[in-house]
């Protein structure tokens, strides 16, 4: 319960949580303009929700749950494709390589893996939680957030060290390296 006493000052919550729950959503979707509805979307659902709320987690931890299945659901009921890179001027953007051609490098790579691959690299590298928060995020095992991390980090090596000249194609849910053992 010592987590609980922070939902009920929800607009503090509020204005402390959303620059990073911000940055999750974008980070999963790669637009925006989705990212931002989903981000409102997440904390409209915790305002509804927060009497449930438990406080057995932190409660950063519920909020990017939240938001992470509204970045996921909003990718899907849109069908929006990863169709532009991160502006490399944003300030609420996360830290990214110092190099612009880097940057949108990293962006393109991102939008090649699946969108829970994208999550649990933005939980992972852009916010540091530790394997045992994002599995609760992504309601999944921490030995399943290591498989998704490890098979993500993998990808992005390849299409980091691809030749620009080669095209790189997506992962889809039907190849054998985009079945996480959901």
């Amino acid at each position: 319960m010592a987590f609980r006493s922070q939902v009920d000052d929800f607009a503090s919550l509020y204005e402390r949580t959303y620059p990073a729950v911000f940055r999750t959503a974008l980070g999963i979707c790669g637009d925006p303009g989705l990212a931002a509805d989903v981000t409102q979307d997440a904390y409209e659902s915790a305002y509804r929700e927060r009497a449930r709320f438990r406080g057995q987690v932190p409660v950063e931890a519920w909020l990017h749950r939240i938001a992470v299945n509204a970045a996921l659901s909003g990718l899907r009921r849109r069908r929006v494709r990863w169709a532009q890179p991160l502006d490399p001027d944003r300030d609420d953007r996360p830290a990214t390589p110092s190099d612009p051609t880097d940057r949108v490098a990293l962006a393109d790579a991102l939008g090649h893996l699946e969108p829970r691959a994208r999550a649990a690299i933005v939980l992972r590298y852009y916010h540091d939680f530790d394997y045992a928060t994002i599995a609760s995020i992504l309601e999944t095992s921490a030995g399943n957030v290591g498989v998704l991390l490890s098979r993500a980090l993998d990808r992005l090596r390849i299409d980091l060290e691809a030749p620009a000249s080669r095209p790189v194609r997506p992962l889809s849910p039907t190849t054998p390296e985009a079945d996480h053992g959901r």
